[in-house]
C-alpha cells in the first residue's frame, strides 16, 4: 500500500462507509479508494480517534494512538482534505467522458436476431411499440456481420468480442445464428491482433433445434436461460404467449444440455410473484444442474418508457432478505451466484465505479434486425438512445453526454452518498428515466431508487462482512492470504 503524504491536516473522509457488528466490530471503507479496515476489537477507540481528528496531523500524533492514526490514513479513512481529491468536478466529468478512447479489450455485441418472441412474460422489457414483438423480421446476416466487424475495429489487440444471440427469442431465428458462426469462423478467420470472438445466447429454450447441443458444444458457447421458480411458480411468470405452461419445455432443454456437459446459467427475475420463493428457486437452480444462479429484481420500466403495474413490483426488503439467506446457506458458492460475484469486484482495493454499467461506455452495444444500434435493451427502438446502425458510423457525442449525465458526482441522488464509488448509481434505466422525464409513477420510482441503493448496499455489506470474516480467520489460523476463486462472468442483465 502506497503511504500517503503527511503534511496537511487530516479529517475524516466524506465517502466514509461505516458499519458496526455486534459489541466490538467496526468495517471502515473509504468509497472513493476501497482500502476496507476491519477493526476486530477496539471499537470505541476507533470511534474517538474519528472523532477527535479534524485538524490533526501525522507528526502531531504521539502516545499510543499514533499507530492508530497512521493506520487509519493508511487507509485513506483519514484524509488532507486539503491536498487530496475525494470526488470529480463538473469539467472533470466532462473531460473523461469526451477524452479519447482507448480501444477495448473486452466487448459485448447483443445481436437482436428476432424481436418476436413465443413467450408472453408478466414483466417482459420489449415493450409492443419499439420492438416488433408479433412480426415475423428477422435480421440478416449482412446486418450481423457488419455489425461485428465494426465491434473487432473498436477492440483492441488480443481482446475478446462476445457475440450474444438474443431477442424476442433468437432460437426462432436459428438458421441466422449459424451462418452467423458460420461466417465468423470461415470467412473472418482468425480476427488480427490475436483479437477473440466467443458466443452467448440468452434463450427461454422451449425451441429446440435438432442441431443445438452439438452447435452449441462445437464452438463452447455460453448459455443463459429463466427459471423464475418452482414450476407453477415459473409458469405464472413465463407463460407461452398464446396460454400454457413453458417450465416443463425449459428444464428438459435445460437437463439435456446439461447432460451433454453445456454449463447453463439460470436467472430468476423476481417480481411479487416469486419474491417469496428465492431460496426454494436457487435450490430449483442447483436441482436443474445450473452452472450459476442469479436473481434480478424486475426493471419497473420497459422499451416502451411504461412502468410495469404497481401490484407487479416486489418488496425490496423481503428480496433482500430471501437473497442474503441464499448467500449464507452456501447451496451457491460466491462466485457461482448473482448479484455477489459481479459485486465482489466493485470492493477490490482502489476500485471506483462511476457508472452502474457499461452501455454508456459503448462496449454493450445493441443491435436491433433493422442495424439501428442503441445503448441498452431496454431503450431499443427510443430514438433518443440510438447512436449508430451497423451499415454507418457511431455517432460519439450520445455516449459521452450519458456517460457524463450518469456518473455518480452528476446525479443529485448520488453525489453526496458515501456509497457512490463503491455502487456506481445502480442501473441506468431509472436514471435516464428521470434525466429524460418518463412516464411518472410514484410507486416505481421509490422501487427504483430502493433497488439502485438499498439492494446494492445490502450485498455490498454482506460482502465486506464476509471479507472481514475471512481476514479475521487467515489473522487467527496464521494463514497468508488466499487467491480468490475466478469469477466465471455471465451477463444477468
Amino acid at each position: 500500500m502506497k503511504e500517503p503524504e503527511t503534511g496537511g491536516p487530516l479529517d475524516v473522509t466524506r465517502n466514509l462507509i461505516a458499519l458496526e457488528r455486534g459489541t466490538d466490530e467496526l468495517l471502515l471503507a473509504n468509497s472513493f479508494h476501497m482500502r476496507p479496515l476491519y477493526v476486530a476489537r477496539g471499537k470505541e477507540s476507533v470511534r474517538r480517534v474519528l472523532s477527535e481528528a479534524k485538524g490533526r496531523t501525522l507528526e502531531g500524533s504521539q502516545g499510543p494512538t499514533a499507530g492508530l492514526v497512521r493506520m487509519l490514513r493508511d487507509h485513506r479513512i483519514l484524509v488532507d482534505p486539503a491536498s487530496e481529491k475525494e470526488r470529480y468536478d463538473r469539467a472533470e466529468i466532462d473531460a473523461r467522458a469526451t477524452a479519447p478512447r482507448r480501444p477495448w479489450n473486452r466487448m459485448t455485441v447483443f445481436l437482436l436476431v428476432t424481436e418476436s418472441c413465443n413467450l408472453g412474460c408478466v414483466y417482459c422489457l420489449n415493450g409492443s411499440e419499439t420492438y416488433r414483438k408479433t412480426s415475423r423480421s428477422a435480421m440478416s446476416p449482412d446486418v450481423a456481420m457488419r455489425s461485428i466487424a465494426a465491434c473487432l475495429e473498436r477492440l483492441g489487440d488480443g481482446g475478446t468480442l462476445q457475440v450474444t444471440f438474443f431477442g424476442g427469442e433468437p432460437l426462432l431465428n436459428w438458421p441466422l445464428i449459424k451462418e452467423v458462426i458460420r461466417r465468423c469462423e470461415e470467412m473472418l478467420g482468425p480476427a488480427p491482433g490475436g483479437k477473440k470472438i466467443a458466443y452467448h445466447i440468452t434463450s427461454n429454450l422451449t425451441v429446440r433445434p435438432p442441431d443445438l447441443i452439438e452447435v452449441i458444444r462445437k464452438h463452447k458457447m455460453t448459455v443463459l436461460s429463466d427459471i423464475d421458480g418452482p414450476p407453477e411458480v415459473h409458469d405464472r411468470c413465463r407463460p407461452y404467449l398464446r396460454g400454457g405452461a413453458s417450465h416443463a419445455r425449459t428444464a428438459e432443454t435445460i437437463r439435456r444440455l446439461v447432460d451433454a456437459g453445456v454449463r447453463v446459467a439460470l436467472r430468476a427475475t423476481v417480481t411479487s410473484v416469486n419474491q417469496d420463493c428465492i431460496a426454494e428457486t436457487a435450490v430449483h437452480h442447483k436441482a436443474l444442474g445450473a452452472s450459476n444462479c442469479g436473481f434480478v429484481p424486475v426493471c419497473p420500466v420497459n422499451s416502451d418508457r411504461e412502468y410495469l403495474p404497481d401490484a407487479l413490483l416486489p418488496d425490496p426488503d423481503r428480496i433482500i432478505a430471501e437473497l442474503v439467506k441464499v448467500y449464507r446457506s452456501g447451496v451457491w458458492t460466491r462466485a457461482n451466484l448473482f448479484p455477489f460475484n459481479e459485486y465482489v469486484l466493485k470492493l477490490r482495493p482502489g476500485s471506483r465505479q462511476v457508472t452502474g454499467c457499461a452501455a454508456p461506455s459503448g462496449t454493450t452495444p445493441v443491435v436491433r434486425v433493422n442495424g439501428d444500434v442503441y445503448l441498452c435493451i431496454y431503450l431499443v427502438g427510443q430514438e433518443k438512445f440510438r447512436y449508430g446502425t451497423a451499415t454507418g458510423a457511431w455517432d460519439r457525442r450520445l455516449l459521452d453526454e450519458t456517460t457524463a449525465a450518469l456518473h455518480v458526482d452528476n446525479l443529485r441522488e448520488c453525489r453526496e452518498c458515501p456509497w457512490r464509488y463503491a455502487c456506481g448509481g445502480g442501473c441506468p434505466v431509472m436514471k435516464l428515466a428521470g434525466v429524460y422525464g418518463f412516464k411518472e409513477s410514484p410507486k416505481a420510482r421509490e422501487y427504483g431508487w430502493r433497488i439502485n441503493c438499498d439492494f446494492t448496499q445490502a450485498v455490498l455489506t454482506e460482502l465486506l462482512w464476509d471479507m472481514a470474516g475471512q481476514a479475521k480467520g487467515r489473522l487467527d489460523s496464521g494463514e497468508g492470504r488466499p487467491e480468490e476463486p475466478p469469477v466465471e462472468r455471465v451477463s444477468f442483465c
